[in-house]
């Protein structure tokens, strides 16, 4: 089956005998199928369930997503005259300021971490803003004269993104258990895949990679079990 990109879905009705996904591309019939979406979007009904899920929206109310935006710079020159693997911190007296790590396994680059309120702000401020206030941070730790070196590669901005609207789940107290709410199937034919569906590896991409192959799998065993039925 082809890929298609920029096809949005906005309903998923699963009350028929086959389940129908209405797209702004047109409406698709399928026998199941893995709902991958952020769960932000779930609980603010981006995408709407007919008949309703109420409990897999109140799953995904109590698993928002956190903020954390990254970016990346090349260094020119001499990499070697900085220190190799090393994290360190921009500022220690504010909770504004990032997080950098130094030449991650011996490249010639620098990568910025930023979270919460900060990376909201710096999002909206765009690439420039983003370099602008991570480069005067790393001046602040090595000097002026590494403004001249650094030349941004790649940054992210989540919360911007409207098929994200944050980067990664996190459970609010007493919610934990949301996420095997979350990642039940409804009547084997609709799976949650996510990785706010892992009670133990949430937040990585390797969650997500490991629920959505087990959603998969069940989806085959599923659809082969029914084909197998006599008619």
């Amino acid at each position: 089956m082809a890929v298609r990109f920029g096809t949005i879905v906005s309903r998923i009705d699963h009350g028929g005998r086959r389940i129908t996904v209405t797209t702004n591309r047109g409406d698709i019939s399928a026998r199941a199928v893995i709902v991958t979406v952020s769960t932000n979007l779930l609980a603010n009904e981006a995408i709407r369930f007919v008949p309703a899920l109420p409990d897999k929206l109140a799953a995904a109310a109590g698993l928002p997503l956190g903020i954390a935006d990254k970016m990346f710079f090349a260094i020119s020159g001499q990499a070697e005259d900085f220190p190799n693997d090393r994290h360190l911190v921009g500022v220690t007296d504010r909770t504004a300021t990032g997080g950098y790590q130094i030449r991650a396994h011996g490249w010639p680059m620098i990568g910025a971490y930023f979270g919460g309120e900060l990376a909201t702000g710096l999002e909206r401020e765009g690439e420039a803003g983003m370099a602008s206030f991570a480069i005067d941070e790393l001046a602040g730790l090595f000097g002026n004269d590494i403004r001249a070196r650094l030349t941004p590669l790649a940054h992210s901005a989540w919360v911007l993104d409207p098929f994200a609207t944050g980067s990664y789940s996190c459970a609010l107290p007493g919610h934990a258990d949301d996420r095997l709410v979350l990642s039940a199937p409804v009547d084997d034919r609709l799976f949650f895949a996510g990785e706010a569906c892992s009670v133990n590896f949430f937040g990585t991409a390797h969650a997500a990679f490991i629920s959505a192959e087990a959603a998969a799998d069940r989806v085959i065993t599923t659809l082969g079990a029914v084909k197998a039925l006599p008619a």
